[in-house]
């Protein structure tokens, strides 16, 4: 099976990323009833798609960098360092850090704890042994998780459009995953016999 080579080494197999192709177009059918031309609307979806791109940077250097510090080490310096950064903004743009309602701290607390601690920590702990490529697609399911929470907690009602690019989302990262760990395997026994040979 043909595999595809891109930044820093990362093969994908060829319906790995077919796959990956699938999970983008689940996610832009799902987006596709607050696009509009124009406006701070185009503006946030520009953003988001230079959020997309940042985030998957993250992940190629993180991945390097995770195999030689450890989790506790790595994600010190990575929080400290968003930390001081959104600091440095609020202080630029002329923001207040207060005063706050204590239902609003504790709302800021659950985003520290919830998605930052406990969601994104667990992406750093994996990038040590899961290639980037698997991180960032795996990534493309949260807007399936965002809507099932939001139709449980908030709800909020679920059209028949997100439920089509949910389906398409899970099904593009089925086939990535899939393919891709099938190659990797591959791969390993091809390099294991070598080594037998050798």
């Amino acid at each position: 099976m043909r595999a595809l080579t891109f930044s820093f080494k990362e093969k994908v197999s060829f319906v790995g990323f077919l796959g990956g192709l699938l999970a983008l177009g689940g996610s832009a059918i799902i987006g596709w009833g607050d696009f509009k031309v124009g406006g701070t609307a185009l503006w946030g979806d520009i953003l988001a798609l230079l959020g997309a791109a940042t985030v998957t940077g993250y992940w190629l250097f993180g991945q390097s960098v995770r195999k030689r510090l450890s989790l506790m080490t790595y994600t010190f310096v990575v929080y400290g360092i968003s930390t001081a950064t959104l600091l440095l903004y609020d202080f630029i743009m002329g923001f207040p850090l207060y005063p706050y309602s204590a239902n609003e701290w504790l709302v800021f607390l659950a985003l520290a704890v919830f998605p930052t601690l406990l969601g994104h920590s667990v992406f750093n702990w994996a990038i040590k042994w899961l290639s980037a490529n698997t991180i960032s697609m795996s990534i493309l399911g949260e807007p399936v998780g965002s809507a099932i929470l939001a139709y449980f907690i908030l709800g909020e009602l679920v059209t028949k459009t997100q439920l089509i690019g949910a389906g398409v989302i899970l099904f593009g990262i089925y086939l990535f995953i899939k393919y891709n760990q099938a190659g990797k395997k591959k791969e390993l026994e091809t390099a294991s016999e070598l080594q037998k040979t050798s």
